[in-house]
């Protein structure tokens, strides 16, 4: 594959992220999307791994725009105490690592802290809501 190849599958991919991103079915609980956006977040990464160089195109500050904001779309503001740490929050975990590596590709080491810090943010929110809720429990058994 030459970088001329590799740019047009980079853009296209970042494109059907971005146009499926703003869908209304574009959420955690959409396992094909989420399938398919690790999908294009790999390939991108793929591609990139081709072109030496990748940071100084022009199309890497759109890809790592699209990335960033459809990724933070997809993480919660707020602690769920129920949340599905074994199937959503393993679907979550890849997705971010893949946004990660992409945007390190893309040298913008400050967006891919930004989703970092978010969902580190968001398993140290769940985890306390979960300990909230066990307290709650405690607290109306012993009543």
């Amino acid at each position: 594959m030459d970088k001329t190849q590799s740019l047009r599958a980079i853009r296209y991919n970042a494109n059907q992220i971005l146009v499926e991103s703003r869908a209304k079915t574009a959420t955690l609980d959409n396992y094909d999307y989420l399938f398919l956006f690790v999908k294009r977040l790999d390939t991108i990464s793929l591609c990139i791994m081709f072109g030496q160089g990748f940071e100084n195109e022009p199309v890497a500050n759109i890809v790592a725009n699209t990335v960033h904001k459809a990724v933070m779309a997809l993480i919660p503001t707020y602690g769920l105490g129920d949340f599905d740490w074994e199937g959503t929050g393993e679907d979550l975990t890849r997705l971010v690592h893949g946004a990660w590596v992409v945007l390190r590709d893309c040298g913008e080491d400050g967006m891919a802290q930004a989703i970092c810090d978010r969902h580190n943010l968001f398993v140290t929110m769940c985890e306390l809501q979960e300990k909230l809720d066990e307290q709650w429990l405690t607290d109306l058994a012993n009543d």
